[in-house]
């Protein structure tokens, strides 16, 4: 009995156990209920009308606990642009793989994809503020997030142009690399006319793109 008690005295009790698990279960909220709140804020105001006290209030946090999780308002607009980021680029990898035969489909599928998850997760009016902060000096971290969103999306429509060239769909001499990075620009042209403002339709910018690879294609 007494070598059972040294060995149960070496381990941590029951409750010590479940403590870190349930910090981080309580951080994870707490951080979750700002990215909630900054959302609800930037939707309806500008990144320079929002402060940190009015995301603390909404998120019913301090707003020492936003300030220590995220540092300033931009850095709660970066988080809400990465959760963002992350939600794409699956659904993406997802609804595209393997499932079109020729480029036009490929562009026209990928952009409808990516206007829809604006629609339906960040809004355009968000949209607006990460790209305008993004070509500004006022934190030179929007630049770096958005070049980087744009390379990861960039890479899902290579993938899928080097599974079309495999089948025979894309010219064996062209170089999926080149040419994904090509598309990618052009689609996003017409994905910042689609934000640009709440006029325009997600139909009308697919459309649009569709006319401009089928006159690239017809051209080449």
């Amino acid at each position: 009995m007494a070598g059972q008690a040294q060995v149960d005295a070496g381990q941590p009790s029951p409750e010590k156990k479940a403590t870190p698990g349930l910090r981080e279960r309580q951080k994870e909220d707490r951080r979750s209920r700002i990215v909630d709140a900054a959302r609800q804020l930037f939707a309806s105001s500008g990144l320079e009308d929002i402060t940190i006290e009015a995301i603390a209030e909404i998120a019913g946090v301090s707003s020492v606990t936003v300030h220590n999780y995220y540092g300033t308002k931009s850095g709660v607009l970066l988080a809400l642009v990465a959760q963002s980021d992350r939600q794409l680029i699956e659904t993406l990898e997802r609804e595209l793989a393997g499932k079109t035969n020729n480029l036009v489909d490929l562009l026209e599928a990928f952009l409808d994809i990516i206007c829809q998850h604006t629609l339906t997760h960040l809004d355009k009016a968000i949209w607006r503020q990460v790209i305008a902060s993004s070509v500004n000096d006022t934190d030179p971290r929007f630049g770096k997030v958005y070049t980087a969103l744009d390379e990861r999306l960039a890479y899902v429509l290579i993938t899928e142009i080097k599974v079309l060239q495999a089948a025979g769909h894309v010219n064996p001499a062209v170089k999926p690399g080149d040419l994904g990075k090509a598309l990618f620009n052009l689609q996003n042209m017409r994905f910042i006319e689609f934000i640009a403002t709440d006029t325009v339709s997600k139909d009308s910018v697919v459309e649009a793109l569709k006319r401009d690879i089928t006159a690239l294609l017809a051209v080449a």
